[in-house]
């Protein structure tokens, strides 16, 4: 448990005294298995992590958040102290108690139309009351994981290293609200520099069917965008146009499948670095218009 819990908390580790018994993951292997999977959720959200740690720095943000301080009108939640966010966007339920297969946690704001979204189905939570104490099932090798709709949150395929991993293609992963919007950042830089000679700052958008990105700095990542994930499209587009600079696509790999949308291939498009471009996915019907609301 404090492994996996420790993967989606600003620092992950694990403390260990000369003399006593090995403790390292890989001593039992479900233990391994349950490592394996949470850190590899940690790796895939480590630009999302980065970003964070620059706003904590630049503005005061938080990195780790209690649900209060995101919802302070919901006085129910000041004394939630068994789950937290990272950042505005990640809602982590962790298992605290031995030898727990379920755990419980509340969907904060819910009433006020608040979304959230399964990490790993990507399946909206539906049915839940607010301030509601929903069971969730928790075997040892899975650890609940929610993101917030209005989100649109970076990833990186995982490495090994927080190297290989910056070294992979990026992702997106668009969560719209129930307005049908998202926003989200991706703050970069070296990654080493205490005073970086350069970096970037990168903004996307979606507003009615439409992702946009646009950067500033002057950092280069060499690491291409090859996915976009987009949630809650209950239609399924009758074209997709990309446009990344001054160029324009409209032949696209994608599929539609339980209200997800996703966009793959796009690394043939965004070769000279995810960022280097403004790019532009435009989802398009016959009409002319696109819903992010049910029908």
């Amino acid at each position: 448990m404090l492994v996996t819990g420790a993967a989606t908390m600003r620092r992950n580790g694990n403390h260990y005294a000369n003399g006593k018994r090995s403790q390292e993951a890989y001593v039992w292997p479900t233990v391994a298995e349950a490592s394996r999977r949470a850190i590899s959720i940690r790796y895939s959200l480590l630009s999302y992590i980065y970003t964070l740690f620059y706003y904590a720095h630049t503005r005061g943000d938080t990195v780790m958040r209690a649900l209060a301080w995101e919802f302070p009108d919901d006085i129910s939640l000041r004394e939630t102290d068994t789950q937290f966010l990272l950042g505005p966007s990640i809602l982590v339920t962790p298992v605290l108690e031995p030898n727990a297969s379920t755990v419980k946690g509340v969907f904060p704001g819910i009433e006020d139309g608040t979304r959230w979204y399964d990490w790993y189905t990507l399946r909206e939570v539906k049915g839940v009351m607010p301030h509601e104490n929903v069971t969730m099932a928790a075997p040892l090798e899975h650890i609940n994981v929610h993101v917030r709709g209005g989100s649109i949150i970076p990833l990186q395929l995982p490495g090994n290293t927080t190297k290989t991993t910056k070294e992979s293609p990026y992702s997106l992963l668009v969560v719209p609200d129930n307005r049908g919007c998202a926003v989200g950042t991706l703050y970069v830089d070296d990654g080493e520099s205490i005073k970086p000679n350069a970096t970037k700052l990168v903004e996307f958008s979606y507003v009615d069917g439409k992702l946009t990105t646009r950067s500033w700095g002057g950092f280069y990542a060499a690491a291409p965008l090859a996915n976009i994930t987009i949630l809650g499209v209950y239609e399924q587009p009758e074209q997709i146009e990309l446009r990344v600079g001054i160029y324009d696509y409209s032949i696209l790999t994608y599929e539609h499948v339980n209200e997800t949308l996703r966009v793959t291939g796009l690394e043939r498009y965004t070769r000279a670095g995810a960022w280097e471009s403004a790019v532009i996915l435009d989802l398009l019907r016959a009409d002319s218009g696109f819903s992010s609301q049910p029908t």
